[in-house]
């Protein structure tokens, strides 16, 4: 009896359910889901397995028919197909709520909905049909296999969505068998690590942020963010500022939980960044000294490079082990896929330690790459890495030794290539390390080994090639940009500091907003004093280098203080701040990530403000706006701005209206100010209305549309 009334209530519901689902994907168009559905949405791969496992279990049953007395298989078959509908009914509404968050492609993310919907449907008939007949008739099978086909279905576009295209082939499926060196930078080592550490989630199936990596054009326009990076400005590029980020941090790319970028990595993207980036230069265009060859042959030939040597005899390493073992200043990875071979890589001269070197003893049986180039690498060093018997590649590049070390290695017959160059490798020191059986070449550019002392041990050991051609850099560098120190809200009478790390530059600025020049524009001699909302850019230069590219910062020095900042009317709700506290709280906005507390965003309806100096009022020169200038997401400056004050709230009267001057081209996104200039007596209060622009420019992407007007602060002076 309480079977039969659970079991109509949960038809009944699931009724409901079903009746839901179809309406919100028939009125699609028109729904908006407020936030805690959206929070409900999450869970949609927590449950999608549910309606899968009890489906299968129902096949199950079906099979152990013959083994049930009728009442028990009737029985437990009602139970099964309840929860299948039900779960799949649950399953099918949350992955309705998350695809109304997610950046999917639109083809497979329809395919999968639609599946989704399907198979809560079928499952619902079934329950209906075995409930009113109690049996399994001909509609039982007609709707049951179509079921089971759809699971498998909606499993398999699912799974697209969530690994991307071909997941389960992948590790057997690289069809690539050339060398790094006769493809471009992006084709053998950009796009490959792209693979592997993120297009799961930038392709054309599922975009976050709406960045697409597998197209190059798409690629090159970035996502709803715009651009990925800055040309020749790795540190001002979005898609390296994320890659920092600390882990925790919402923004910070790669995800929590999926596969990080090693330094190594990095590096090689920051490389790509500040050479263009560049889509079609070729890796062996690239001079030989070029970190972007080195790091590009390194990294790419892990993917692209098909290993001729089998190291079939090397006991694997644990993945344990190698963890431990990897730290921001040394890189321990498989020689290329699945390869118990290990190379390891050191960074950055003054975080070197001796230390560091011993404990690669581990992992002596698996290491046959080891870069130490340009580490401060000492003979006694040498010592330690004549432990590593199963050494092929060993680079001590612009170390410190002499090479007297080398008369106690003894085991190295696997060792092929050795690179000296920039060392103080003498003749004599050498000749232990050329006596290795296997050695084949020996780089021993920059040393002073001269060329007749080269020639006498070309004859001693004819087998080995001695390198010896020199790398000239002839190119004209380019000066890193200054900083400019204080950025943002500075305290009154702060002086503002531009920097530059190389010595002996020229550091050139302006304030109007125009672009420094290196004749033109003012030297900077000492840190700069600002009264009022200052836009700074500046360059550095030097005598045979390439100016700097140019820096900038908007500084806001602090100003008057009202006592209130109310809205009047309310903001968008995507972008409600902190209230009328967000113009006058002293925060300022991150540009790009606008759904902080810092900001206030208006599309629908004019901003309007009115602020509060107390009773005896205030003597105002000029009032500054601080708005975000990002013409890719719709915001642009006010369309028109108007200032009133007066004693009473309920009576001000007008002292300025403008019309600010609208960009009438694509511009970088920044910081913008907006400065009024207001005459007049004291006033207790003054109101500011900017209105959003009605509709964008024909040039724009989105022309016809609403603008926004995104504001952090509004300062008095």
């Amino acid at each position: 009896m309480l079977f039969g009334v659970v079991k109509d209530m949960t038809i009944r519901f699931i009724f409901f359910l079903q009746a839901l689902l179809l309406c919100f994907w028939w009125f699609e168009e028109h729904i908006d889901l407020p936030i805690w559905i959206r929070v409900m949405g999450r869970l949609h791969p927590a449950v999608l397995h549910l309606p899968i496992g009890i489906l299968m279990f129902a096949v199950f049953v079906l099979l152990l028919r013959g083994e049930l007395k009728k009442r028990a298989f009737r029985n437990i078959m009602m139970m099964v197909l309840l929860f299948a509908s039900l779960t799949a009914s649950i399953t099918a509404l949350l992955g309705f709520f998350l695809s109304h968050q997610s950046d999917y492609g639109a083809a497979w993310l329809q395919q999968h909905r639609l599946s989704g919907i399907l198979l809560s449907i079928l499952c619902y008939l079934l329950l209906i049909g075995f409930e009113r007949t109690q049996r399994t008739n001909t509609f039982f099978y007609v709707t049951g296999g179509p079921a089971i086909a759809t699971v498998f279905f909606a499993g398999h576009t699912g799974g697209y969505l969530t690994h991307g295209q071909n997941f389960i082939l992948a590790p057997i499926s690289d069809p690539r068998l050339h060398t790094v060196s006769n493809g471009s930078v992006y084709q053998e080592a950009i796009l490959p690590l792209l693979e592997r550490k993120c297009i799961s989630c930038h392709n054309e199936s599922k975009s976050k942020g709406k960045l697409i990596m597998t197209d190059v054009d798409k690629f090159r326009h970035g996502g709803k963010k715009g651009k990925e990076w800055v040309e020749g400005a790795p540190d001002k590029s979005r898609l390296v500022r994320y890659l920092h980020l600390p882990m925790k941090d919402e923004d910070h790319m790669p995800p929590e939980g999926k596969p990080q970028l090693t330094a190594q990595e990095i590096r090689l993207i920051e490389l790509w960044i500040q050479h263009g980036p560049d889509f079609s230069t070729k890796v062996d265009d690239l001079n030989d000294g070029d970190s972007l060859k080195i790091l590009s042959k390194t990294i790419g030939g892990q993917v692209s490079v098909v290993p001729v040597i089998s190291y079939d005899d090397i006991p694997a390493a644990s993945t344990t082990t190698i963890t431990e073992l990897n730290t921001p200043f040394c890189s321990i990875f498989p020689l290329y896929r699945d390869s118990p071979a290990l190379q390891a890589d050191f960074f950055i001269q003054q975080a070197y330690k001796p230390e560091q070197l011993s404990r690669l003893q581990t992992i002596a049986d698996q290491l046959v790459v080891l870069n130490l180039n340009q580490m401060p690498v000492s003979d006694q060093d040498l010592e330690v890495i004549g432990g590593f018997h199963r050494l092929e590649k060993l680079n001590l590049s612009f170390s410190k030794i002499t090479g007297s070390g080398f008369k106690g290695w003894k085991n190295f017959s696997h060792l092929r290539s050795v690179s000296l160059a920039g060392t103080q490798v003498t003749a004599e020191n050498i000749k232990p390390l050329l006596g290795m059986p296997a050695l084949e070449e020996v780089f021993i550019a920059n040393t002073p080994i001269d060329e007749t002392q080269r020639k006498e041990l070309a004859k001693q050991y004819p087998k080995i090639q001695l390198v010896v051609n020199d790398f000239v850099d002839n190119q004209t560098l380019k000066l890193s940009a200054p900083a400019i120190v204080a950025e943002g809200l500075v305290a009154k009478g702060q002086l503002v500091p531009i920097r530059s790390a190389m010595p002996g530059v020229t550091i050139r600025y302006t304030l109007d907003g125009s672009t420094p020049d290196s004749l033109g524009s003012v030297v900077y001699d000492k840190p700069l004093s600002v009264s009022r909302p200052t836009f700074i850019r500046a360059i550095a230069c030097k005598p045979g280098w390439y100016c700097s590219a140019v820096t900038e910062a908007t500084v806001f020095p602090e100003g008057l203080h009202p006592v209130s900042a109310t809205l009047l009317k309310s903001p968008d709700k995507q972008y409600p701040g902190e209230g009328g506290a967000t113009l006058i709280n002293g925060r300022k906005g991150f540009l790009d990530v606008y759904r902080e507390p810092s900001w206030l965003g208006y599309r629908e309806q004019p901003m309007e403000a009115l602020f509060d100096f107390g009773e005896k009022g205030i003597s105002v020169s000029s009032l500054v706006v601080s708005y975000a200038h990002n013409l890719g997401s719709y915001i642009f400056p006010p369309a028109e701005v108007e200032v009133f004050a007066g004693m009473s709230a309920d009576k001000l009267d007008r002292l300025v209206i403008t019309q600010p001057v609208q960009p009438p081209k694509s511009e970088p996104t920044r910081m913008g100010i907006l400065s009024i200039p207001l005459k007049g007596a004291s006033y207790r209060y003054y109101k500011l209305m900017l209105k959003p622009v009605a509709k964008l420019p024909q040039w724009h992407s989105g022309k016809g549309s609403k603008g926004w007007v995104m504001v952090d602060e509004v300062f008095f002076y």
